[in-house]
């Protein structure tokens, strides 16, 4: 990464912020999935539905009908399926590409393909996440005016407010995420009123190094259950905490 960069990337952790007040005392969770394997539109989904949630599915148009890490990603009709039923379908461009490494003019151009994709299978979308979690000021500030919210990765919970225009998501990977770990975030979240998202990506018994199994997933939603949280997307959460 170049100086430039470097600079730039510590800047957008400062500037181009769109501020939420988290003020209804009641903690969220979010389980959003990148990338959307095929695994993610069902086992994720119906553990989600299991427990009578929904969730947030990033996608990137390129990917459909492909592999990805050896898992199968989404169709078409996955996507669609999830939409009918209550998920929320977001974007993570369409090449999965580097936001941080990108002109912004060609940022532009592979979300309005992205959009394409979208509007041409009658699939309804909001949000997005950078690939990698990789940003830096110019992709933080062009996406801010594009979409209603960015969602990068950096780990954690939010207490207190969080940023719009870079929200920070947990990773919910299966062997680096401990279930001490997501205790300790739910708790933290029900306790002081916050906001978690996590994300991930595959859901299966074997999952690569971004992915999460059936049983991990299953834990952090009773855990974030029993914990009296809200567990909602990201489109509305930022409603439940805009009321």
């Amino acid at each position: 990464m170049t100086l430039l960069k470097k600079i730039s990337r510590r800047l957008s952790r400062h500037l181009g912020c769109a501020w939420l007040p988290l003020k209804q005392g009641r903690g969220v969770v979010s389980f959003t999935f990148d990338d959307v394997p095929a695994s993610a539109c069902i086992v994720g989904k119906d553990l989600l539905e299991e427990f009578g949630a929904r969730g947030t599915f990033f996608v990137c148009g390129g990917l459909t009908d492909g592999l990805e890490q050896g898992h199968q990603c989404h169709s078409v009709e996955d996507l669609q399926t999830l939409a009918e039923d209550g998920h929320e379908i977001g974007c993570h461009t369409f090449l999965h590409t580097n936001c941080a490494t990108h002109a912004v003019k060609d940022l532009k151009l592979d979300w309005e393909k992205n959009q394409d994709f979208f509007t041409q299978n009658s699939i309804p979308n909001s949000g997005f996440a950078f690939p990698f979690g990789a940003y830096d000021l110019g992709s933080k500030l062009a996406a801010s005016q594009r979409f209603a919210y960015n969602r990068i990765t950096g780990g954690g919970t939010q207490i207190g407010k969080a940023d719009l225009a870079a929200l920070r998501a947990q990773a919910l990977y299966a062997d680096k995420t401990s279930q001490e770990k997501i205790k300790q975030l739910v708790d933290q979240t029900a306790r002081e009123g916050g906001w978690l998202i996590f994300y991930s990506h595959e859901v299966d018994e074997i999952p690569g190094p971004w992915g999460t199994t059936p049983a991990q997933l299953r834990y952090a939603l009773s855990e974030a259950k029993n914990a009296g949280c809200e567990v909602l997307p990201v489109r509305d959460a930022i409603l439940f905490f805009q009321r």
